[in-house]
């Protein structure tokens, strides 16, 4: 997602002399777009980072609202917009490093809300009964006199 977003924000820019030097709609869209990309992964994720991700790209989108202002310097625009793509790769790189720890600790690192769900199920298929069924019966049999 951030690859495709850091190439076509490339495509739609200004030519040098122009560039920031207002709002660069072609891009606020191409990065709001990403945004709502890494929310919705976010919501299907069992990982912190996405939203994250998405906190931090939901700022590089409003970033270019800036531009709205006569007074705005392009360059720290530009530099106010860009900064945060730097932000978002040390969320990627630190996300990365911690699945590969614990993949490696643990042999399995489910990632996804249906993954997950899967596995939950799985163990808890090893006997019919969940482990919440265990404390219902126990109360159930308890003798009431």
């Amino acid at each position: 997602m951030l690859a495709a977003d850091f190439e076509l924000s490339h495509w739609f820019l200004k030519p040098f002399v122009g560039r920031y030097s207002g709002v660069e709609w072609p891009v606020f869209a191409t990065d709001t777009v990403a945004f709502l990309g890494l929310y919705i992964l976010s919501l299907l994720t069992t990982r912190y980072w996405p939203i994250w991700m998405a906190a931090v790209q939901g700022c590089v989108a409003l970033s270019h609202l800036t531009g709205f202002r006569a007074d705005v310097i392009p360059t720290v625009y530009g530099n106010f917009v860009v900064v945060w793509s730097y932000v978002l790769l040390i969320i990627l790189i630190v996300a990365t490093i911690r699945h590969r720890t614990r993949l490696a600790r643990d042999q399995i690192d489910p990632a996804w809300s249906w993954h997950s769900a899967g596995i939950r199920a799985q163990s808890e298929s090893c006997d019919d009964r969940a482990p919440s069924q265990y404390a219902a019966t126990a109360v159930g049999n308890a003798d009431p006199r």
